[in-house]
C-alpha cells in the first residue's frame, strides 16, 4: 500500500512539475538580425565549412515549426555584400516576401543611403517596421511603421515595440526628414499602451549600438529603467556568435550577424496566462537538416544574378589563386596586409583572417570577386603604438582562436610551447629590431580595433585615426595599381621550438 502511494505521491510532483515548466513552449520567438547582406546559404567556416543559413533555409526550418511562433527582424540588413548594397537593401522586400515576418526594424547601418531611400523600403516592405521613437518631423509617422504591435500568437497577447538611439542620425547625410526621440521616456510610453490593451509579454526591438560612441543607453540599462520589458531582441553589433543574458527578469538576446542561423526564445505561460519562464537557444540553420523552401531560393537566386552582371568586369589581375586560412599564415593575408601597409605607409599592417571570406582567383580578378574575398565595410585605421604595446598585441594574437592575424612589414619568431604571454621570442620591424621604447605607425581596421573576433589588444595605442576609407577599397587599389598582382612573400610567423 506504502508503494502505491508513494508512486501516485511521485506521479502528482513529476505532473505538477511538467505543469511548471512543460518541455515544449507555448509560444516561439524568432529574431533574425545583422543580416548584412548575406541572405543565402552557403559553406560556413564556423560550422566546418556545412552549407548553412540564408532565406531559403529560414523559410524550410519555420515550415516544420509545429508550435506557434512570431518572426522578427532587428535590421542592418545589406551592409557587406554587393547584393545588400547595391539594392540599398531592398532585395529583403523581394527574397524575404514568402517569409512570415510580423515586424521589422531599421538601424544605423541601414542609413548609409539617406532617408529617401530608406523610406521607400518602409513603405513597400512585407512587414512592418515598429518605430516607438521615430517619426517624420510632421510629427506623423513614415508609410508602413507602427508605433507598436500587438500580435496574438497560440492564444497570447504579444507586444513588440522598437527602439533606435538618437545617435544614430550623427554625421548622416539626407536625414534630416526624421527624428529620433530618447529611448527611455518612449519604451515606457509604449509599454504601457501595450499593457492597457492587455499584453501578456513585451518584447523590445533595439538598434541602440551606435558605431565609435560610448554615450549610447545599453539594452541592460534599458531593461534596468523601464519596467515590464521580458524580452530585448538586440541588433547592430555585427558579431558573429550569439549572444545572451538577463537583467533583472528581462532576457537579452543577440542573434548572431550574417544569418547562419536564427535565434529562438521559447515563451513559457503558467494556466493563467502569465509569462513564467524566457529561454534562448541558437538555431544553426543546417541545409541538410532542414532544406531550402524552393520559391525563396528563386528569389534570391534572381537578385543574385541581377547584381552580379554589372559587377563582373575586369579590375586586375593575380599570377596565382591565392588562398586563406584562420589558423595560420595565408597567401591571401599576406597580400590584403601588403596592400594595406603600402596604401598607410604604415610601419606595419595587421589584418584578421575572418574577414578574408573566399579566395583570389588566378588569373582575371572581378569587382564581384573583391566582394567575395572581403564583404565587410570595415574602415582602416591608423594606430601610432610603443614598441612595448606592439609587442602585446602580437603576444595576445597567438591567442585569438580561428582568425590568425596576417601581417606585414614584421618578422616574429615564436614559440608555440610556451605559456600565454611569453610565446613571442622576437620582432623585426622593417628587417630592424623592434624598440620597446619606440614608436610605431601601425595599420589595422576599426573592427579590429573594437575587439572583433579576439583581436583586443589594440586598444592600448598612442593615438587613433579612423581613416573612413574601406579595406575593400584599398585592396581594390591595390589590384588595379599594377596590371599583374605577384604572389606576396611568406614566412612572416616564424615557430621555433
Amino acid at each position: 500500500m506504502k508503494k502505491i502511494v508513494c508512486l501516485i505521491t511521485l506521479t502528482i510532483l513529476a505532473f505538477l512539475s511538467a505543469c511548471k515548466h512543460p518541455e515544449q513552449p507555448s509560444v516561439n520567438l524568432f529574431f533574425t538580425a545583422d543580416i548584412e547582406g548575406v541572405f543565402w546559404a552557403r559553406p560556413e567556416p564556423q560550422y566546418s565549412n556545412e552549407v548553412t543559413g540564408g532565406l531559403s533555409v529560414l523559410k524550410a526550418f519555420l515550415d516544420k515549426q509545429t508550435t506557434p511562433f512570431l518572426l522578427l527582424d532587428g535590421g542592418n540588413w545589406f551592409a557587406q555584400t554587393p547584393e545588400g548594397t547595391l539594392t540599398q537593401g531592398a532585395y529583403f522586400n523581394s527574397a524575404a516576401a514568402a517569409l512570415p515576418y510580423a515586424g521589422r526594424l531599421f538601424t544605423e547601418q541601414d542609413l548609409a543611403y539617406g532617408w529617401d531611400s530608406l523610406s521607400k523600403i518602409i513603405k513597400t516592405s512585407p512587414a512592418p517596421f515598429v518605430l516607438s521613437n521615430v517619426t517624420l518631423n510632421n510629427g506623423k509617422l513614415p508609410a508602413g511603421a507602427k508605433p507598436y504591435l500587438l500580435q496574438e500568437v497560440g492564444g497570447y497577447k504579444i507586444g513588440v515595440i522598437g527602439l533606435i538611439s538618437p545617435l544614430a542620425l550623427a554625421n548622416k547625410q539626407r536625414m534630416d526628414a526624421i527624428s529620433i526621440y530618447p529611448e527611455i521616456e518612449a519604451a515606457r510610453q509604449a509599454v504601457q499602451q501595450l499593457r492597457d490593451q492587455g499584453a501578456q509579454v513585451i518584447v523590445a526591438l533595439t538598434a541602440l549600438n551606435t558605431s565609435g560612441d560610448d554615450y549610447s543607453i545599453t539594452e541592460a540599462e534599458l531593461a534596468e529603467e523601464v519596467e515590464g520589458i521580458d524580452v530585448i531582441l538586440i541588433s547592430n553589433l555585427d558579431r558573429e556568435a550569439a549572444e545572451v543574458t538577463r537583467q533583472g527578469k528581462t532576457l537579452l538576446v543577440y542573434p548572431g550577424a550574417r544569418l547562419d542561423g536564427v535565434g529562438q526564445v521559447k515563451l513559457f505561460f503558467n494556466k493563467n496566462g502569465e509569462l513564467t519562464d524566457a529561454q534562448f537557444q541558437d538555431m544553426a540553420l543546417y541545409r541538410r537538416d532542414y532544406g531550402e523552401n524552393t520559391d525563396v531560393l528563386a528569389q534570391i537566386e534572381n537578385v543574385r544574378r541581377a547584381v552580379q552582371a554589372p559587377m563582373n568586369h575586369q579590375i586586375g589581375r593575380s599570377e596565382k589563386k591565392l588562398t586563406g586560412n584562420l589558423n595560420a599564415e595565408s597567401s591571401l593575408g599576406d597580400w590584403a596586409a601588403d596592400c594595406l601597409r603600402k596604401w598607410a605607409k604604415a610601419d606595419a599592417a595587421i589584418v584578421n583572417s575572418a574577414a578574408l571570406r573566399d579566395v583570389l582567383p588566378k588569373g582575371q580578378v572581378t569587382q564581384y570577386d573583391l566582394y567575395k574575398v572581403y564583404p565587410y565595410a570595415d574602415h582602416v585605421t591608423l594606430l601610432t603604438m610603443r614598441g612595448d604595446a606592439l609587442l602585446h598585441a602580437l603576444e595576445a594574437e597567438l591567442s585569438v582562436i580561428d582568425n590568425f592575424a596576417q601581417i606585414a612589414g614584421l618578422q616574429v619568431r615564436y614559440n608555440p610551447a610556451l605559456p600565454a604571454g611569453r610565446r613571442v621570442l622576437s620582432v623585426l620591424v622593417n628587417n630592424k629590431p623592434l624598440q620597446l621604447r619606440g614608436t610605431y605607425r601601425v595599420a589595422i581596421t576599426d573592427h579590429m580595433l573594437a575587439g572583433g573576433a579576439g583581436h583586443d589588444a589594440f586598444i592600448d595605442s598612442l593615438e587613433f585615426k579612423n581613416t573612413q576609407v574601406e579595406m575593400r577599397t584599398v585592396l581594390r587599389l591595390c589590384l588595379t595599381s599594377t596590371k599583374v598582382n605577384a604572389a606576396p612573400q611568406g614566412g612572416r610567423w616564424s615557430a621555433q621550438p
